[in-house]
């Protein structure tokens, strides 16, 4: 986690672990969604755990990436 990070993209990134690997609906903060299966894993480095600051959706073979800050909520589909 970033100090930069609000409380909303901090639960995001939470969200994010716990999804991994499944298939999810990601809401934009414009109002279009992604669907697919879900990639994001933390990075353990200098004795702590970094949350990357994307995720990437892929669906039909085809890989969207999405920043955490662009997300307005993200769950299973």
């Amino acid at each position: 986690m970033s100090y930069d990070d609000t409380l909303h993209e901090q639960a995001i990134k939470f969200q994010a672990v716990a999804l991994n690997g499944t298939a999810v609906v990601v809401s934009l903060v414009g109002g279009q969604s992604v669907t697919g299966a879900l990639a994001y894993a933390t990075v353990v480095k200098y004795g702590g755990t970094v949350f990357p600051d994307a995720l990437t959706v892929t669906a039909s073979g085809k890989a969207t990436t999405v920043r955490t800050d662009h997300i307005s909520a993200i769950g299973q589909g």
